[in-house]
């Protein structure tokens, strides 16, 4: 589905810190990450002492900081939104992709920013060298119509499909363990 194809959303997510088959999180798949029902404890709220500020203002590597989070719920039947999360994701993504920024960025330019007409985008790395899933991604407002063109225009763009025919649809779907299905 995703980082061509080398990914699917019911595999267990290629994980370092999750890879002893005896770690309960090993189980943990990449669609409960997207679907944020991983079950990690993370703390979102951005207060002092949260997960989400740590992670962000004193973590040198922020994938790292996240996947390192012990479970707080059995993967799947808890529905709570975490930047950390999406930062393990994009560590996926990231080294899916090549495991460098300019792997990174070149794999985005071809695949999406650049087949979206996205010329301004910038991914900002974390002091690892590795993209901010949660946040950091910069470009015009331009740009980020056109992102929301592409999502509009159910993964097509000027007639070519740029996402999977089935990907708006994932991520319009409510998770299954959110508790108000918004």
């Amino acid at each position: 589905l995703f980082a061509g194809g080398k990914l699917a959303l019911e595999q267990p997510a290629p994980v370092p810190e999750w890879r002893d088959p005896n770690d309960p999180r090993s189980k943990i798949t990449l669609r409960q990450l997207l679907n944020m029902s991983s079950g990690l404890a993370f703390r979102e709220p951005y207060d002092p002492g949260s997960d989400s500020t740590a992670m962000l203002f004193q973590s040198h590597y922020m994938g790292a900081y996240a996947a390192a989070r012990p479970l707080a719920h059995p993967p799947g039947t808890f529905w709570y939104y975490s930047s950390g999360t999406a930062n393990i994701l994009a560590r996926i993504v990231f080294q899916a992709a090549g495991g460098t920024l300019a792997s990174s960025e070149a794999y985005m330019r071809a695949h999406l920013f650049g087949p979206a007409g996205m010329t301004s985008a910038i991914l900002e790395p974390d002091e690892s060298g590795d993209f901010v899933g949660s946040s950091y991604l910069y470009a015009t407002a331009r740009d980020w119509a056109r992102f929301g063109l592409l999502y509009l225009n159910r993964g097509t763009l000027n007639g070519r499909r740029i996402l999977p025919e089935s990907w708006p649809d994932f991520v319009r779907t409510p998770a299954p363990a959110s508790p108000n299905k918004g």
